[in-house]
């Protein structure tokens, strides 16, 4: 596709270096290890009680840990807490569904009873993709949760009650919850200083490229990106309020070089995240604010929830009518195609990634299953797959596809086997529907959504300026009423980032029409975002006020 002249927009990395290239990911090795043992240790225990089946469930809650790593200390035990919770509440809802299913089976019923999991697999994908993008959580997003819908039904199927499955999972979840706030107690770095590490170091990387890199317009993306982040996570650990602080001190350095290497590339790419040079990001805006934002057509979750939805039931339905045994499998495919939102270059090379991923992770598999692990050579063998996957899901998903695998067929199998050949036909068979239909969903459902959601969101931007503008011509004391409306603004100024990219990846020509005004956008947003607006600043240029106001007049 030939992109005519014009402002440099964000491209999507070359698939072989997506889909072949091995990034460096920072230190995974500790994270890994936690994530290891917070999912064997529930397991070892109910194995040692001789709970087996019990066990596989503890493992699935345990799943809980991921969700807080990369989280400051204060906030990360709440996140594995709801995290837990809801892998616990789904898990059960997976164990009801199950023990129906199993009953209708035995009483002489249709295979088609099966679509009842398929339909809640389906609205856990959905509901879970709502959220997480609603909230830009971020990952490992809703994955987990549907798999353990898909875990409980199963094990079920092995003689577990629905309260067992659900009672596991939760004492999982608290096993997870201990593991992963044990990082406090030892001297590693904590994750907001490891954040502003990377973001100095990403600085100093774009700053030191060569003006005419071909990558440097991505490069500076990426880099903002990390810029975000740590100021996400300095204001998360309470260290950007008042005083000195060596982390917020360091990452303000970062920022003005980051904004002096932008300013140095042109008027064309200079206006971006920080361009302006201004303080730190303001906090996140309410939950209730985020939530009731996305509850648009238009807005990237329910995009994003949409498209999951309309693929996983297609997806399940069609394994079921085929009655392969195993729909959850393809819920699951489409899950993680579908799941980070409308980038069809990105979920294409998902789809890539989990098909050839599934091909040699059914290899290792097969090997796996030829030893016959039961009890605790299980639950090891579990623990070792978790570590692989934790080690490469950040720097090649089809790598960790490949431990993805067996670890997701080991644990719904719960220690029984047979027959192999059988298995790895149809889970195989299930991720070709799962993907083809994933893509096929992508790439043709909806398919402009990302315009509108590019349209909607730099939309938003000028309605917040249009409420910030009045409040700031008043006097000093009306000022603390901005707080609200400058963290609406720092959100909507990112969604508004986030949609640009996906536009780009999706449509070139199209964003290419229309980046001259996104970047005014941007530009007016971030620069009364650098205005200093507290009670004790000075009073606002008026002639700067008459200028924003002219300006938002002409781009609404």
């Amino acid at each position: 596709m030939v992109v005519p002249d014009g402002p440099k927009i964000p491209s999507p990395a070359p698939a072989r270096s997506v889909l072949f290239g091995l990034p460096p990911a920072g230190r995974r090795f500790p994270g890994a290890a936690r994530a290891a043992v917070a999912f064997g240790a529930p397991a070892l225990l109910a194995v040692a009680l001789g709970h087996e089946q019990q066990g596989l469930m503890a493992a699935t809650g345990a799943l809980a840990v991921i969700f807080g790593e990369g989280q400051v200390y204060r906030r990360r035990w709440r996140v594995i807490g709801v995290a837990a919770l809801g892998l616990a509440i789904t898990a059960f809802a997976g164990g009801l569904t199950g023990e129906l299913i199993q009953s209708r089976l035995a009483a002489g019923g249709s295979h088609w009873w099966q679509l009842l999991l398929v339909v809640l697999m389906s609205a856990v994908a959905v509901a879970g993709t709502f959220v997480n993008s609603a909230l830009r959580l971020g990952p490992p997003g809703g994955f987990f949760f549907v798999l353990a819908a898909g875990v409980g039904s199963l094990i079920t199927g092995h003689g577990v009650p629905p309260d067992q499955v659900g009672l596991w999972t939760a004492l999982g979840g608290i096993s997870a919850l201990i593991v992963g706030m044990s990082a406090a107690l030892t001297r590693a770095r904590p994750p907001e200083q490891r954040a502003v590490a990377a973001a100095v170091a990403a600085v100093r990387d774009f700053a030191a490229l060569d003006p005419g890199a071909g990558d440097r317009t991505d490069a500076r993306y990426a880099t903002a990106m990390k810029v975000q982040t740590a100021w996400a996570l300095l204001d998360d650990a309470r260290r950007t309020g008042s005083g000195s602080d060596d982390l917020v001190d360091a990452l303000t350095r970062a920022q003005r070089s980051f904004a002096e290497a932008l300013r140095g590339i042109g008027d064309d790419e200079s206006d971006l995240l920080f361009d302006t040079g201004r303080p730190a990001p303001t906090p996140r805006p309410s939950l209730r604010y985020r939530m009731l934002r996305s509850l648009s057509p238009d807005s990237h979750a329910a995009v994003s929830a949409n498209r999951i939805g309309i693929a996983a039931l297609l997806a399940g339905g069609l394994t079921v009518a085929l009655d392969l045994g195993r729909p959850d499998w393809a819920v699951l495919t489409v899950t993680v195609l579908l799941h980070q939102g409308p980038d069809r270059v990105r979920g294409t090379y998902r789809g890539v990634h989990r098909i050839g991923g599934t091909a040699l992770g059914l290899v290792l598999f097969t090997g796996l299953y030829a030893l016959e692990p039961r009890a605790w050579a299980l639950i090891l063998t579990l623990m070792a797959l978790q570590f692989a996957i934790e080690t490469f899901v950040a720097r090649n998903y089809g790598l960790a596809v490949v431990f993805i695998t067996p670890l997701a067929l080991l644990m719904g199998g719960g220690g029984q086997y047979g027959n192999v050949l059988p298995v790895v036909r149809d889970r195989l068979t299930e991720s070709v529907i799962g993907v083809v239909i994933g893509l096929a969903a992508l790439w043709s459902v909806d398919r402009r959504a990302h315009r509108r959601v590019l349209l909607r969101n730099d939309q938003r931007v000028l309605e917040v300026l249009d409420r910030m503008l009045p409040l700031m011509t008043g006097p000093p004391d009306t000022r603390p009423a901005l707080s609200g409306p400058r963290r609406e603004l720092e959100f909507e100024l990112m969604g508004s980032t986030l949609g640009a990219i996906d536009a780009a990846h999706n449509e070139p020509e199209w964003t290419q029409a229309h980046w001259t005004r996104h970047q005014r956008i941007r530009r007016l947003g971030h620069g009364v975002l650098a205005t200093d607006s507290s009670p004790a600043a000075p009073p606002i240029d008026p002639g700067k006020l008459d200028r924003w106001s002219r300006s938002l007049a002409e781009l609404a």
